[in-house]
């Protein structure tokens, strides 16, 4: 994608009816910070990329000075939505939710545009019905893929976009977590959690799910796990998908909020941050008292069980080096940084410690829409975890396990919880 900011200047016919919801994009005071940190400037090295040259173009959007909104649209698909920009604001301009709040407003005034990303929202729509009836086809569905995602081949030549985002995708479980788990698990103690699953633990990494669960039951922790889950609406809200993500919202605070439990605990970093922002995204509506009772409870597994169930793992030394992988929805998005680590090192001893904190650069949608860029940038990560001298990578949101797994690399990645537990 080469559009840059110049060439989508022409004046529109028309303005973009004033609605106050991008104003902050004019805020921004063009200092330049945010290049410094952005993964894809620092790759690319277009404008474009970076937070700058976005909330410019929504402002001249915002103003009526953009003749093409396609345009536009494209570029705010080129977009991680890692937070490292905000992290660098002069201004402290929450860049991500401005990009997917543009985005949003896009789809509302020009309407729908068919991308793979919508097809990607409206399967976590359908994920409650979808996962548990594709289950007996994992094997074919696993060979399938991979036969799609080889570097060469029919498929290869005729859907390259396609087969750079299969490749190395992780196998679907052959039993999801809801085949293996219970609903309820019994504790000896008081306190008493709900678990949110996630469509990534249910559908690709249901091991991460029952280590949580056998910790909760060695700790005599009584956990609900409602049935019928479904997915928490980050990937419909990241791409714009606006009434999905609300109906998505509702049905969450509708299962967990009313539940008599101290907790509700994700074991997938992205899911949490999504889960403590339902009260955001239902403000002003009917649900908003349910939905700041369910934030208020939400937390994610290690700081859950560093802080509330107050654990300490047993000490089992690796005969490998382990290095911690900090997604951008834990350490930007809910400041947790030390509890994963201390977990680990308790159980493992001491781990490795990458130099600098960055994307995995799946970022979502990305990873589908730039797949190439994607890889690149999922390289450059695990190369700098390689150089800490680590031999297996820990990490705690799905989207990275998807990202890590599927790059060529002498590295095993796994989710914490399975060194932990």
């Amino acid at each position: 994608m080469a559009v840059e900011v110049e060439k989508v200047l022409p004046p529109a016919k028309a303005a973009v009816q004033e609605t106050g919801g991008l104003q902050d994009s004019r805020d921004c005071v063009r200092c330049g910070a945010c290049m410094s940190s952005c993964p894809l400037y620092a790759l690319t090295g277009r404008e474009t990329a970076v937070a700058r040259g976005k909330l410019q173009l929504l402002s001249f959007w915002k103003e009526g000075h953009l003749a093409s909104v396609d345009r536009l649209r494209e570029i705010l698909s080129f977009c991680l939505l890692c937070g490292a920009c905000a992290d660098k604001c002069a201004v402290g301009l929450k860049v991500p939710e401005l990009v997917k709040e543009a985005r949003a407003r896009i789809h509302r005034e020009q309407g729908l545009v068919w991308h793979p990303e919508l097809l990607l929202a409206r399967l976590t729509w359908q994920a409650p019905h979808l996962i548990p009836r594709v289950a007996p086809l994992a094997p074919l569905i696993n060979r399938l893929k991979s036969w799609v995602g080889q570097d060469s081949g029919l498929m290869w030549r005729l859907f390259p976009h396609l087969n750079q985002a299969l490749a190395g995708f992780p196998d679907l479980a052959l039993r999801p977590f809801s085949f293996q788990a219970p609903r309820w698990l019994p504790g000896r103690g008081s306190l008493k959690i709900a678990f949110f699953v996630g469509c990534g633990l249910e559908a690709l990494f249901p091991r991460a799910g029952m280590a949580f669960l056998a910790v909760c039951q060695r700790l005599g922790i009584e956990v609900i796990i409602p049935p019928g889950q479904g997915c928490c609406g980050l990937m419909a809200e990241s791409v714009g998908e606006r009434d999905l993500a609300l109906a998505q919202t509702r049905r969450l605070v509708q299962q967990f909020s009313a539940l008599p439990v101290d907790y509700v605990v994700s074991a997938c970093a992205s899911c949490a941050f999504q889960l403590k922002r339902v009260a955001n995204l239902l403000s002003d509506t009917a649900e908003e008292k349910a939905a700041r009772r369910l934030a208020a409870k939400v937390r994610e597994a290690s700081e859950f069980l560093r802080h509330e169930a107050a654990y300490h793992p047993g000490y089992r030394p690796a005969a490998v080096k382990v290095v911690f992988h900090d997604p951008c929805h834990l350490h930007r998005g809910q400041g947790i940084e030390q509890e994963p680590r201390e977990l680990l090192r308790e159980a493992k001893g001491e781990s490795g410690e990458a130099a600098e904190k960055t994307c995995c650069g799946l970022g979502g949608a990305f990873g589908v829409l730039f797949p190439d860029l994607s890889r690149r940038l999922g390289d450059r990560r695990l190369q700098a975890l390689r150089d800490t001298g680590a031999e297996v990578v820990a990490t705690s949101c799905s989207g990275c396990l998807v990202q890590l797994a599927r790059i060529k690399s002498p590295l095993k990645v796994v989710h914490f919880l399975e060194l932990i537990a």
